[in-house]
């Protein structure tokens, strides 16, 4: 179960090297095909943090054709995980998990951003059996396509996000509705992940999250076991028990997709997804990337937009797409 002082850093062993904190806060404006994340990863126990904002704009299918990134590594770890300033110009105010408050100022002047987050619901804790019906049989499989990045400490919540962009001169104005995420716990950054996290949001009446393994077979993306998932309908918020992701790719970009869900009411969603922004996402993490955008969805006569990130660590893609890959060419 999370609570308030979840948005704080967690009691942890001094000793432990590993130990990471991390917060994500994606944001679109649709209209414009802009699609922006804030991120920061902390290691209190040696006292660095990494933050990364970027700015995409249509699709990009290069790092150089972003419209807007700052990767910040070896900045010294702020002492708060709810109240903070880096020294990349990034500030953030989150007195619960569910209001967050951030601000950035590029040292150069490219891009500056104000952005209020406030949830729609309370958390959901995908290690909490009572909220995540999938948590014993995800746990017993050993795959190595979990990684270690969501075993422990997680929450993840919807929520209304508002405020101002400037890029490069360009002024505009952020409404959207979107997900973010605070994690915790030992992390090794092995690079054997393989999972797609993915964001349905049409404001308050109707919000989804999922988190799904990836397999990559002969070069085709196939989107398999569910690991965890909820809907927020109306702020209640239901696990989901079943999904099916079908998408479509290009340079492991999804352009489209269709999701069906199944919740544990037994009721059941469709939603027919069109990407108008995507990149890969290469300087979050020097093991990983991801392959991510903002989708257009559809639900019956509904819109609404919402994240699509396929997250590989760069040893899972060597190990199948590389020359010396032994999984390389690999048929389903």
């Amino acid at each position: 179960m999370i609570t308030d002082a979840d948005s704080e850093f967690h009691p942890r062993d001094p000793d432990d090297r590993t130990w990471t904190e991390t917060m994500f806060l994606p944001f679109a404006i649709p209209d414009e095909g802009i699609f922006g994340n804030v991120y920061v990863l902390a290691r209190p126990n040696v006292g660095i943090a990494t933050s990364s904002i970027l700015i995409g704009k249509g699709f990009c299918t290069q790092p150089y054709e972003i419209a807007f990134t700052d990767p910040q590594v070896h900045l010294p770890c702020p002492e708060s995980f709810a109240k903070f300033t880096l020294g990349n110009g990034l500030s953030v105010n989150a007195p619960t998990p569910k209001e967050y408050d951030v601000s950035y100022e590029n040292a150069l002047g490219a891009c500056s951003l104000d952005l209020s987050f406030r949830a729609l619901h309370e958390p959901f804790d995908p290690g909490d059996p009572e909220q995540n019906p999938l948590l014993a049989a995800d746990r017993s499989t050993g795959d190595r396509r979990h990684g270690d990045e969501w075993e422990n400490g997680h929450f993840e919540v919807k929520g209304h996000i508002t405020g101002n962009l400037e890029l490069r001169g360009k002024k505009y104005e952020v409404d959207c509705y979107d997900g973010m995420d605070h994690s915790w716990g030992p992390r090794t950054e092995t690079g054997t992940r393989s999972v797609a996290w993915v964001s349905v949001n049409f404001g308050p009446e109707l919000a989804v999250h999922l988190a799904v393994l990836i397999d990559l077979r002969d070069g085709q993306v196939r989107y398999e076991k569910l690991r965890f998932g909820f809907v927020v309908e109306n702020g209640e918020v239901h696990p989901v028990v079943d999904a099916d992701i079908r998408a479509e790719h290009t340079q492991l970009l999804a352009i489209n997709n269709h999701i069906r869900i199944t919740d544990a009411r037994g009721k059941e969603y469709e939603f027919f997804g069109t990407a108008i922004s995507s990149h890969p996402w290469y300087n979050f993490n020097p093991s990983h990337v991801s392959y991510q955008g903002v989708f257009r969805y559809h639900w019956g006569d509904k819109v609404g937009y919402g994240e699509m990130a396929d997250i590989y660590g760069l040893d899972y893609l060597a190990e199948r797409m590389s020359s010396h890959g032994r999984a390389r060419g690999l048929n389903a």
